[in-house]
């Protein structure tokens, strides 16, 4: 259940030490002394760019979730230095990093959260995961399978995916359309529903003692949620 998910920083401790640095470099260098909070305190530290697909069997039945993550240009820097780092070249490196990552999160449904008709339901692994550097940044993708198909025309599906920690933003493109693939029923769409966090969820991603104390919650107030519907 992700609810529960560890904070991403135990995944993989040599690169969120980097970017820590990165973040207190940049705090150095950049005046903070008239912001009420400052940016190494304040959540989320990282950003994901976030696409994803909704996959449909032959029988019309949502089967897979195929997600694409683009990691922002600190976390991209840590990883490519690390991946350069290894003695098959930087490809091979880029996937032994993100193995790690991917491990650290089987456990925990890849910081996604899926749901049938309002009910929590476990994903079942994840294939074809590729990552590649795009300009600056790494990109990776890989297909989630849900347990059991969802027959999207009887079943309300939703997905959202975040750290529910919010140490990371997880946000689709700003122009970003979720499409389908595969035997697509008539009448089926799927759309991005933005969140809409309190004043008080908003006060307490500011607190300066999330770091040390991650809050497991506040990350669900700050997710996308994609909603398929049927007509």
């Amino acid at each position: 259940m992700i609810v529960g998910a560890p904070h991403i920083i135990m995944v993989n401790f040599r690169l969120i030490s980097k970017i820590r640095g990165i973040i207190i470099s940049m705090s150095v260098l950049v005046s903070c002394l008239m912001a009420p909070v400052s940016p190494v305190t304040a959540h989320p530290h990282m950003w994901v760019d976030l696409n994803s697909q909704v996959v449909i069997g032959n029988d019309g039945k949502a089967i897979a979730v195929y997600q694409e993550w683009l990691f922002d240009d600190f976390f991209s820097t840590a990883l490519i230095e690390d991946a350069a780092k290894h003695s098959n070249g930087i490809q091979a490196g880029l996937t032994a990093e993100v193995n790690i990552i991917l491990e650290g999160l089987q456990a925990y449904n890849f910081f996604t959260l899926l749901t049938v008709n309002d009910e929590i339901v476990p994903a079942d692994g994840i294939s074809g995961v590729d990552v590649e550097i795009r300009g600056q940044r790494v990109w990776m993708s890989f297909t989630m399978q849900l347990a059991k198909p969802v027959d999207i025309k009887t079943q309300q599906f939703s997905y959202a995916v975040f750290d529910p920690t919010y140490y990371i933003e997880m946000f689709h493109l700003d122009d970003a359309v979720v499409s389908f693939s595969g035997n697509v029923p008539d009448g089926c769409s799927a759309i991005i529903r933005q969140p809409n966090p309190s004043s008080e969820a908003i006060a307490l991603s500011q607190s300066t003692t999330l770091d040390d104390d991650p809050n497991q919650m506040i990350g669900r107030l700050f997710a996308e949620t994609v909603l398929v519907k049927c007509q």
